[in-house]
């Protein structure tokens, strides 16, 4: 385990979340690439890299990230040493694997990464995009095909909805969404399918879990809850008939909407306790043992199915935890290859745990590695 400790602001998740754009090709948090690129003084070129090398059961891998664009000149009207460079208007993302430019989808799944902070109540308590968001995640780590065929189906909804908006407005004709239905089938059945499979493992992995976690007896349930009705069996061929049927019950609604009303991005995930949905009913403690036990099963399924463990990055969570929950989180993580654990106070961490950790404080934006006894373990 590798301890990060400083004061608050002093770029401890910008380092873990600069770890986790390493796994999944862009930030967690951010909205675009170019919120990613510093502020600086002065017009001119705007410019990031992260790179790292990580060591996998196959070799060494390095891999960079490059992020370019052209500083936009600020509105400023203060003097010359008060003048500033707003943020990047674009920003171009390059990606490197070994020194081989590739593409950024082509990046995720090479390194594994589970990233736990204190943001992942909203998994729980936040709208379907979120839930969605962190499937997608995990199952793109797992499954290159599912991510391709992801941003082909995006793509496919984008030219259908152009479509159903030329269609309502007279200009095309109704008959002409024939081909993107097909592709909207031919796309949503395997993300469905394998949506509906993850989930199923996911919530077998989480409920032991959770049980451990609260000691209370409580049952967490994860459900994948489509946008279409399904049968029990998840297979393509009974998810393409479900959205081809309910896509031809739905035309005169989306043609009045001008919108796609229904699809893999309409979809959810319900998160069960005791089997009632946990948002609206289940208190704060009860959401983030809820997630907390989503988490580490989310690193089961990578270790299961990479047959390598994931990296785990625990950002600023362990004072959101009771003493009980924390002990039971590091006596679960330590057991990984590599964890990154940020806080501002080590006094909440019990000595068993500080003596089997690495430890580095992070100050204005650097990382150093204390002398003495209590640097811990090289």
């Amino acid at each position: 385990m590798v301890l990060l400790h400083g004061a608050n602001g002093q770029g401890k998740s910008n380092l873990v979340e600069a770890l986790y754009l390493l796994a999944i090709a862009k930030s967690l948090r951010a909205s675009a690439d170019r919120e990613l690129v510093r502020w600086q003084s002065g017009a001119g070129e705007t410019y990031a890299q992260v790179s790292a090398v990580a060591q996998r059961s196959t070799g060494p891998l390095r891999v960079q990230v490059d992020l370019k664009g052209a500083a936009a000149e600020s509105d400023d009207k203060g003097g010359a040493d008060e003048q500033r460079a707003a943020p990047a208007a674009s920003v171009q993302k390059y990606v490197r694997v070994n020194g081989i430019p590739r593409r950024a989808s082509d990046l995720v799944g090479e390194i594994n990464a589970v990233m736990f902070g204190a943001h992942d109540l909203d998994l729980v308590l936040g709208p379907p995009s979120l839930r969605r968001r962190y499937l997608d995640i995990l199952i793109s780590q797992l499954d290159h095909h599912y991510l391709r065929t992801m941003q082909r189906y995006q793509r496919v909804i984008v030219q259908r909805n152009h479509l159903l908006k030329s269609v309502r407005g007279g200009r095309s004709q109704p008959d002409e969404l024939g081909f993107w239905d097909d592709e909207l089938v031919e796309t949503g059945k395997y993300i469905m399918a394998r949506r509906a499979r993850t989930i199923k493992d996911l919530s077998g992995k989480a409920a032991p879990i959770h049980g451990d976690l609260s000691g209370n007896g409580e049952v967490l349930e994860l459900a994948y809850r489509p946008s279409v009705e399904t049968p029990q069996d998840d297979s393509e061929d009974e998810m393409a008939l479900s959205l081809r049927d309910a896509l031809a019950e739905s035309r005169p609604r989306e043609l009045a909407q001008g919108f796609t009303t229904l699809g893999p991005h309409r979809d959810d995930v319900t998160v069960r306790l005791n089997g009632m949905e946990a948002g609206p009913y289940a208190s704060r403690g009860q959401c983030r043992t809820a997630v907390l036990a989503m988490k580490l099963a989310e690193a089961g399924s990578l270790s299961d199915e990479r047959g390598q463990e994931p990296i785990l990055l625990l950002d600023d969570l362990l004072s959101e935890l009771d003493a009980e929950r924390r002990a039971y989180v590091l006596g679960r993580v330590g057991r990984y290859q590599q964890t990154f654990i940020t806080t501002a106070d080590t006094g909440i961490i019990e000595d068993r745990f500080l003596s089997q950790m690495a430890r580095y404080e992070v100050r204005g934006g650097g990382v150093a590695r204390p002398q003495g006894p209590s640097a811990g373990p090289a």
